[in-house]
């Protein structure tokens, strides 16, 4: 399906509404085990003997519960409450989930990996924020103070600051995607539940990012730096930034900027420029990595960096950046013609190479968070009107 620049907004939008959110919902939640599938074949059916991470499960989730809150998919209310209620009870140890959650289960309850990741339980905040603007249920505000403290108490570095990758730590590096998927849970969770201190805790996140985390000589942050948030040797393979994340963090920038009513253009437009410049090839794909020297370091094309370009793109258009909308426009054309309606209309192919030829067998349920959170900031830009309200979660 080919879809011109100028209309592939509109077409990019229509599509997650009418096809994608219904295709997941209708094919993908087991009403026996109330688990969200971990991926589906390339024919559209669920694989089931793979491990169910918490990190899926709460990113479907967040997806239907933001769905169903804000009028654009009513129908996901039921699952997506029955997946929390699965999640605090299948991923959780005999102590509850003051205990944290385990990384993994099979779809019948056995544990996998009983790693407590700090990927997953930021997720597992964001998804509770959402859930709980969806429910206002007692008993899940309680749990969301659970994992916060195990967060504090167990994930987090005393001494230097951001999250350790696990509990028990497995390695001395830090890495910051961790740290940034836990301000956007703390921002969805301020939304949520305004009267807690999450504006408070993102605050710190922010300023950690802008005075140790932000190479201001490049314009970039990588994806590793020592124990201590020193950057590693120049010699070091971990030495790279992804443009997807430039884009996220961008974004996030801009969110917290507007909700804490502060100025955060400088350093969010400087993530912007970089990767607009340095992180697209001239049709205008993204790049896996990119190296200091900003050459292409991994030319493979993966979908969500083309979510998160999409979001940043469209808030900077709504913003005044007369710029910034082609921008949008390209990264929805890209989403719609490389990524999106293969293997089967309602999927995707989550990862090509240079020749556009696909690099996984399978489809991850994992991309529906990307593809949903740039639906609800493409959709101001449409003609259609969806109702998504812009923020990714709010008061009840």
């Amino acid at each position: 399906m080919t879809v011109g620049y100028s209309e592939s907004i509109e077409s990019y939008c229509a599509h997650i509404k009418n096809v994608v959110l219904p295709f997941w919902h209708d094919n993908t939640f087991s009403k026996e085990t109330s688990l969200f599938a971990e991926r589906l074949d390339l024919t559209g059916n669920v694989l089931l003997n793979t491990p169910h991470r918490a990190m899926v499960q709460a990113r479907q989730i967040f997806v239907y519960s933001h769905a169903a809150s804000t009028g654009v998919f009513p129908q996901g209310a039921e699952y997506a409450m029955r997946a929390v209620e699965n999640l605090l009870e299948c991923f959780c140890d005999a102590g509850g989930v003051e205990n944290g959650l385990h990384f993994s289960i099979t779809k019948n309850g056995d544990v996998v990996s009983s790693v407590r990741d700090s990927y997953t339980h930021a997720f597992v905040l964001f998804s509770f924020a959402a859930a709980y603007r969806l429910s206002g249920d007692r008993n899940l505000r309680l749990a969301i103070d659970h994992v916060v403290s195990f967060v504090d108490q167990r994930l987090s570095d005393p001494r230097s600051f951001g999250l350790f990758d696990q509990f028990p730590p497995s390695t001395s590096l830090k890495a910051q995607n961790p740290l940034m998927h836990l301000l956007e849970a703390y921002l969805a969770l301020h939304e949520a539940i305004p009267d807690g201190d999450f504006l408070v805790r993102a605050a710190a996140i922010v300023e950690h990012f802008k005075s140790r985390m932000f190479m201001h000589k490049h314009g970039v942050l990588v994806e590793k730096y020592g124990d201590d948030w020193s950057v590693l040797d120049e010699q070091s393979p971990d030495l790279f930034y992804e443009p997807g994340h430039q884009f996220e963090w961008a974004w996030l920038l801009h969110r917290f900027g507007s909700l804490a009513k502060t100025d955060e253009s400088l350093i969010s437009d400087r993530l912007w420029q970089t990767a607009r410049r340095h992180g697209l090839n001239a049709k205008f794909l993204c790049y896996d990595e990119v190296s200091l020297t900003m050459e292409a370091r991994r030319r493979s094309h993966r979908l969500w960096p083309h979510a998160e370009g999409a979001k940043i793109a469209a808030v900077r258009t709504e913003a005044g950046d007369g710029d910034a909308r082609p921008v949008a426009e390209a990264m929805a054309y890209a989403l719609n013609n490389t990524f999106l309606h293969q293997p089967f209309e309602g999927g995707w192919i989550d990862r090509v190479d240079e020749a556009h030829c696909a690099l996984i067998d399978f489809v991850p349920a994992s991309s529906l968070y990307h593809l949903y959170t740039a639906f609800v900031e493409l959709a101001p830009l449409t003609k259609a009107g969806y109702s998504t309200e812009r923020q990714m979660s709010g008061a009840t």
